[in-house]
């Protein structure tokens, strides 16, 4: 039997591989974001542009990992699902630092309206994947290895990127009711150049880090697959629970870390540039699985599951417009939102599997 054939171990040493591995996606993910953010840092790029692409991708190395190994396997449901759901889980995770740490609603100290785009951006990447699955993809007649809709999202990622850094230079609005906040880290919240370890000690340890994420998405992956056939509950529902939720849990840490740090648009930053990430990874499954096109062969539960994403981050659009201040539960009224809409949603998703 090979080391990641989970067939023959049963549902409780399934569950106890994916158990161990989450931890060390937990635990290398944190990590992985804590060295991404000061090597950024240290290159002197906007948090905006940083969020996006630099800590988005190290954020979604799990999501990666999972994607390929399961695209390989020709298990098309688990790749697609697993990053489409974790759309929704994303929006959870800021919800939960929101009741964590937030002694007033998130979304009231956000100071730059590139969180806006970024948020809307995110809903146009998903739109395009969800014509891609009603209507169908065909792959590109050149290349023959990917589609047309999956090739589309990333042409939009790059302008994506393209307009964050350019709108990120613009002077961001000051909420009038929190003068106090200034959306700037506390003191020595960043590293300097004279602060921690070395640059080049970073760099090894962000590659070792990432190695672990890599090993532990790729155990993940094997497992998932294995636990779909095993319980009998299909790859859709096992690739958003497993896929989805523990390959988001370095978003959770370090999310967690930026609001404690008072680096509250960070937060939005990372969770949006994430989704971003998620979207445009549907190219490297459809790269890498050997039938169609990826978008062409799932149905109504990505549909929904895309559906869903849009929901939750339209509510927290709608919550850095809004902005209110009355807490609920210890919570922003859109945080809360979010938590219900995606509850509900999560029921019909398990019902449509």
């Amino acid at each position: 039997m090979s080391w990641l054939d989970f067939h023959e171990v049963g549902i409780a040493g399934t569950l106890a591989a994916l158990v161990v591995a989450s931890a060390v996606v937990w635990i290398a993910g944190d990590r992985l974001a804590r060295y991404s953010e000061i090597i950024a840092d240290r290159t002197g790029l906007g948090e905006a542009f940083i969020g996006t692409s630099l800590l988005a991708v190290a954020g979604s190395l799990p999501e990666m990992s999972l994607v390929s190994v399961a695209a390989a396997l020709g298990d098309v449901n688990l790749a697609v699902n697993s990053l489409l759901g974790g759309i929704a889980i994303t929006m959870i995770v800021l919800a939960i630092t929101d009741l964590a740490v937030g002694e007033e609603p998130l979304s009231t100290d956000v100071r730059h309206p590139v969180v806006l785009l970024e948020g809307t951006l995110v809903v146009v990447m998903l739109t395009v994947a969800a014509a891609g699955i009603t209507a169908g993809d065909r792959l590109l007649p050149v290349v023959g290895v990917a589609g047309a809709w999956t090739t589309t999202l990333l042409i939009l990622y790059v302008l994506c990127l393209v307009l964050v850094k350019r709108l990120q230079r613009h002077h961001p609005w000051t909420p009038d009711t929190a003068p106090e906040q200034t959306g700037e880290p506390a003191p020595n919240a960043r590293a300097t150049d004279d602060d921690g370890p070395g640059l080049h000690r970073v760099i090894w340890l962000t590659a070792l880090a990432a190695a672990a994420v890599i090993a532990a998405g790729t155990v993940l992956a094997f497992g998932a697959h294995a636990l779909a056939e095993q319980t009998g509950l299909g790859s859709g529902l096992i690739g958003l629970l497993f896929g989805g939720v523990a390959t988001s849990l370095p978003e959770l840490s370090a999310t967690i870390s930026s609001v404690r740090l008072r680096q509250y648009e960070m937060a939005f930053y990372d969770a949006f540039g994430t989704n971003l990430c998620s979207v445009v990874l549907l190219l490297l499954a459809d790269v890498l699985y050997v039938g169609g096109p990826v978008l062409s062969e799932v149905g109504r539960f990505s549909i929904f599951a895309v559906l869903l994403g849009i929901a939750v981050t339209a509510v927290y659009l709608a919550g850095l417009v809004a902005r209110p201040r009355q807490p609920l539960w210890r919570m922003g009224v859109d945080s809360v939102t979010v938590l219900v809409v995606s509850a509900a949603g999560f029921v019909i998703l398990y019902h449509l599997e």
